[in-house]
């Protein structure tokens, strides 16, 4: 099974499944940063924001959980 921790953070996050995707992906999208795409990969999660042209690879649910918390935090919006 694919990152069933991942999974938990993400949708404690507010995040939903992309169902449009082939792959295994989660998104939602916040004023501050635009469109947030999490894709989950065996023992990894991909995080992409289009809008600031920015990809971060997770192998753990706890930096991931972090990393969310703290761009969802973050009070600067993308120009």
């Amino acid at each position: 099974m694919v990152g069933v921790m991942f999974k938990k953070v993400l949708l404690r996050h507010g995040f939903r499944r992309n169902r449009r995707s082939d792959e295994l992906q989660y998104i939602t999208h916040w004023d501050n940063v635009g469109g947030v795409y999490v894709t989950l990969k065996p023992k990894m999660a991909i995080v992409e924001i289009k809008d600031r042209n920015v990809i971060h690879v997770f192998k753990s649910a706890k930096e991931l959980d972090a990393f969310i918390k703290n761009l969802r935090e973050s009070s600067i919006p993308f120009m």
